[in-house]
């Protein structure tokens, strides 16, 4: 019976020594959320590193089959220039004849600009034609609406459309504007300010709109 009870108390002392069981210890092991979300970023980070491998192998193709990104597929989006200008809101200019004339291609940090009546369009996309050298250079870094109404590109590369057929004027520039408005090579960009006209009005030359009752100099 002795013997018994200190049994007893020796395994009730053990207990004690042992302490409260730790239930956390005997559940089972289970991925904590930390290594959860560190095996979710590394599927996402696979994904993402399988699409850039497949845009990579996409560009390579398509500049050694088309010679550019895009598989022969241009817009003006896809022209970094415009994004440039467009992005994240459009940067439209509001330039004087001095400053135009500064953008005529000669300078090859600087965009080339044509006008058309007062509106100013970005025409670096055809550098070699309206740059230093191109068959239409006399347009780049001026307003020339007149030369585009007359087709006289030495005589009328001048804003000045005084003298001419309204309406004949008038549907030439906007035939002009929508050009360079509509074609995926060009783009609006701005204003230029011209100071008012002053003087008599340029003299017609051949093939040039007249008024009627008007004659060109060369009829």
């Amino acid at each position: 019976m002795i013997n018994s009870l200190r049994r007893s108390t020796v395994d009730i002392m053990s207990l004690r020594h042992r302490g409260p069981v730790n239930e956390e210890a005997k559940a089972p092991s289970s991925p904590s959320k930390q290594q959860t979300e560190d095996n979710d970023r590394l599927s996402v980070l696979d994904v993402v590193r399988m699409v850039g491998g497949l845009l990579l192998v996409n560009v390579i193709l398509s500049l050694y089959v088309m010679g550019n990104t895009t598989w022969g597929y241009e817009t003006r989006w896809t022209n970094w220039r415009y994004l440039k200008f467009r992005l994240p809101t459009p940067s439209y200019v509001n330039l004087t004849e001095a400053e135009l004339s500064l953008y005529n291609g000669r300078d090859p940090d600087l965009p080339v600009y044509v006008a058309v009546n007062g509106s100013v369009y970005d025409v670096t996309s055809k550098r070699a034609t309206y740059g230093p050298g191109g068959p239409y250079s006399f347009f780049a870094g001026r307003d020339a609406a007149r030369a585009y109404v007359t087709g006289c590109f030495q005589q009328d590369l001048t804003h000045d459309l005084r003298g001419l057929d309204e309406e004949a004027a008038r549907a030439n520039v906007e035939g002009w504007q929508n050009f360079y408005q509509n074609n995926f090579r060009y783009w609006y960009v701005g204003t230029v300010h011209h100071p008012p006209l002053t003087g008599d009005p340029p003299p017609l030359c051949e093939g040039a709109p007249a008024p009627k009752g008007v004659k060109s100099e060369h009829t």
